[in-house]
């Protein structure tokens, strides 16, 4: 029969895969278990040895927190740290412990793998640099989560906001160095007090937020804030710390009302100059209908009066700079951001009204211009959601039905693909207004994983490639690996190629010379509001090499001549 101490050990390794003593100095006393495969280390190393060693950098701080701030008789709840193992390799563990209450100088800590279930969420996110901490839109996405069916139930949890005041001046003070250790100990610090120590975010230079139990004291959370700003300042003095605490709990708000209002209180605190005057959920539920119904208002008065108007950017042939077509852009007169305006008509169900108004812009620019000597045909952007949208395909159809010539001279962009849900239903739709006479782009090529299956269900006549890769392109060598792969693979299905946002003559070389067809971007022409369609000059089919540069350069002038009129001016995108 066991005795009790086998027992207890038994019962330990039934639940943890290390169990360590740390006296009060933070040394490792004791330590048994899978220390070999969890730390690649021997049990006989660890002993006498700091426990910090056995903790990835990033994580000391933290851990030295939660350690500090644990009272006697009392359980540390499991939060998820990296570890720094012998060979320098950093695998993560579920640390645990407790302090007894006669043994005040002793923890007593477990390590555990990590399961596929507990898995922190910040190791999927960018992490600020200085504090360890997660930004504020992964913050929010961070407490939603945990909140939500995927992490364990917080029916009373707290989100507390804290900022740390007159910052610039502190800065000052301290210096780089100072600086860093004090963000360091504000991001442990916060993470001690966290769910998990995963919900703790960093919402500005001088904002933070958490989200925790009801055990942690908010007002000591800003006095412990504040002693490591005076900690680590040459005169002591420190900065004040200002903070409010919000109920996460609502009997009156959705699961999916809930994540709304915390995403927009996070986000207000991090852009906020002034008071904070969110003081519940409930706030910020009355700001969100408020500032809701103020933005309806504002995108239906766009859409039924005169408040938008179509800029168009030239796409050139590589080969030569001849404008092959325009891209319409939609642009509110009232000073609005187009991303937003279109991102909130999405939003609020007005995305189909929205595509179908530019598209009777557009329809009007052709048909104006149709006596106007050789005009390339124009890209209209529409949404992944409109065309999920029986009624809205059904008007588009309308709309054009009367003349192929100018369902021709119209190609369909496909915008927010990735968002799109029915790639078969999806496809039944491309086929018929390819068969209607209009030729298919596929937008944002590239962004996302999904990008090649698409490419495989949607039969489409074009693919944009995503901006990102064009920027990069001169000096990222994967780049332009995986760009080469992207082309090779356009080429064998016999789609042609956009590159957007060209901005130097070399990118358009080494584009061209991967083999892509088609260019758009500020080197061939911004948006503009005033086209001036003329018949575009052809370059001769051959020329030696220095006369076929200079006719590049020369079609490049033609094609943003090709933009302006008199009194014609220029938009940026």
């Amino acid at each position: 029969m066991p005795n009790s101490t086998e027992r207890l050990l038994a019962f330990s390794f039934a639940n943890a895969d290390i169990l360590l003593e740390v006296d009060g100095g933070s040394s490792v006393r004791y330590v048994c278990g899978a220390t070999r495969s969890l730390l690649h280390r021997e049990d006989s190393q660890l002993n006498g040895r700091p426990l910090g060693e056995l903790i990835a950098p990033s994580d000391r701080g933290m851990v030295q927190a939660l350690l500090q701030t644990l009272p006697n008789n009392t359980r540390l709840n499991p939060v998820i740290v990296r570890l720094s193992g012998g060979d320098g390799k950093a695998g993560s563990a579920l640390l645990s412990g407790y302090r007894l209450d006669g043994d005040a100088a002793h923890f007593y800590l477990t390590l555990s793998r990590v399961r596929p279930s507990t898995i922190d969420l910040r190791r999927g996110e960018n992490v600020d640099v200085e504090t360890g901490l997660l930004p504020a839109d992964g913050f929010a996405q961070s407490i939603n989560e945990r909140l939500g069916a995927t992490h364990a139930h917080q029916p009373d949890a707290k989100l507390t906001l804290l900022r740390l005041d007159q910052f610039d001046e502190l800065k000052k003070r301290l210096g780089d160095d100072n600086i860093q250790h004090m963000m360091q100990e504000i991001g442990g610090l916060l993470r001690a007090m966290s769910v998990d120590g995963g919900t703790a975010g960093r919402l500005g230079d001088d904002r933070f937020g958490l989200m925790h139990t009801p055990s942690v004291n908010p007002a000591e959370l800003e006095r412990g804030v504040a002693r490591i700003s005076q900690a680590n300042d040459p005169t002591g003095a420190g900065a004040a710390v200002s903070g409010t605490t919000l109920d996460l709990a609502s009997e009156t708000l959705s699961a999916e009302d809930r994540q709304r209002v915390i995403l927009y209180t996070v986000r207000k605190f991090s852009q906020s100059t002034g008071a904070f005057e969110i003081a519940s959920l409930g706030d910020a539920m009355k700001e969100i209908l408020a500032d809701t119904v103020k933005r309806v208002r504002s995108v239906k008065q766009t859409l039924t009066g005169n408040r938008l108007k179509v800029a168009l950017q030239p796409i050139v042939a590589l080969s030569d700079r001849e404008i092959h077509h325009y891209e319409a852009l939609a642009r509110p007169t009232d000073g609005q951001a187009p991303a937003g305006l279109i991102g909130f008509a999405e939003e609020i169900g007005l995305s189909e009204d929205f595509d179908l108004l530019v598209c009777q812009k557009v329809v009007d620019i052709l048909t104006d211009s149709a006596g106007s000597g050789d005009v390339p045909s124009i890209a209209l952007n529409i949404s992944a959601a409109s065309l999920e949208s029986e009624l809205f395909v059904d008007a588009f159809r309308a709309l054009l039905a009367s003349d192929r010539t100018l369902r021709e001279r119209l190609l369909i962009e496909v915008t927010e693909s990735m968002r799109i849900r029915d790639l078969e239903a999806t496809n039944a739709v491309l086929k018929q207004l390819r068969a209607d006479g209009h030729k298919i782009c596929l937008d944002d090529f590239g962004a996302g994983a999904s990008s090649f299956p698409y490419i495989q269900a949607l039969e489409v006549d074009c693919v944009k490639i995503d901006g990102a890769y064009v920027k990069r392109i001169e000096t990222g060598q994967r780049d332009r690996a995986i760009l080469k792969a992207m082309v090779t693979l356009c080429t064998d299905l016999e789609v042609s190629i956009v590159a957007e946002m060209i901005e130097t003559e070399a990118q358009a070389k080494i584009l061209a010379g991967l083999g892509v067809q088609y260019g758009q971007g500020y080197l061939f022409g911004k948006p503009s509001l005033d086209v001036a369609f003329l018949p575009p000059a052809r370059a001769p089919a051959a020329k030696p090499a220095d006369a076929q540069a200079q006719s590049v350069v020369a079609a490049t002038a033609r094609a943003k001549m090709h933009l302006r009129r008199r009194g014609a001016r220029d938009t940026w995108g």
